[in-house]
């Protein structure tokens, strides 16, 4: 059973408005989101479930990923563009001069359970980095049968490329998304990737043992830097 924890839409976003929007979608098995912007920057709609149960594989929460696109009309509406960023916890940042793209699987050998995974990368320049992450072939055919031109990619590159946007230059700063029981830890310290790292919880406790981690492995002191959520 799914839980609408946003809900707006502007009464001028329609079917006709839609082709002058960009529709942003998060799809993964703890929840799904929408953000359609207008040129101008104006937000016209933002919406986003929580599934029960989160963290099973995409084959356990497509009915309430049908759900969602059955349901609600935005989705059907033609827009100007659509991007399509998947979550799972299943990424990892390879350095540069590590990466290989003809194996991909190589950094996932110990990471996960034998099955069926297709495997993906995006270059993070701004890092001298790749992300390289295995997604269920399950979510990237539900997402091009919806969004057949969307642009793909993992959750991780643009959050990464957004923050480092607004980062400080001049000191470290820490950051957490927090999307259902799934989290993630970003420090940049003067808009450098220093730490990425992605859990799932299931206590408050457990959620804030690891983001003061964060704050004790590079010896941050958490009454002077605040924690950017």
């Amino acid at each position: 059973m799914d839980k609408q924890v946003f809900d707006f839409k502007d009464p001028g976003l329609n079917a006709g408005s839609a082709a002058q929007c960009t529709l942003n979608v998060v799809m993964g098995t703890e929840g799904f989101s929408l953000l359609a912007v207008a040129r101008n920057g104006a937000i016209r709609a933002l919406k986003s479930w929580q599934f029960a149960n989160p963290g099973r594989d995409f084959q356990d929460a497509e009915a309430d990923l049908r759900h969602v696109f059955g349901s609600e009309p935005v989705l059907s509406y033609p827009f100007e563009q659509v991007r399509c960023a998947f979550f799972n916890m299943n990424a990892t940042l390879v350095p540069r001069r590590l990466f290989n793209a003809d194996d991909l699987s190589a950094y996932f050998k110990i990471l996960l359970r034998p099955a069926e995974y297709e495997y993906r990368y995006e270059e993070l320049p701004e890092f001298d980095c790749y992300l390289v992450y295995a997604i269920e072939p399950l979510a990237t055919w539900m997402c091009g049968q919806y969004f057949p031109e969307a642009q793909l990619s993992h959750l991780v590159t643009p959050l990464l490329k957004n923050l480092r946007d607004v980062a400080r230059r001049d000191d470290s700063e820490v950051f957490l998304n927090i999307r259902n029981q799934a989290a993630q830890v970003i420090v940049l310290d003067r808009q450098n990737l220093v730490f990425y790292n992605a859990f799932q919880y299931s206590k408050p406790s457990d959620l804030l043992y690891f983001v003061l981690l964060a704050y004790d492995q590079f010896r941050l002191n958490t009454s002077e830097l605040p924690l950017t959520v």
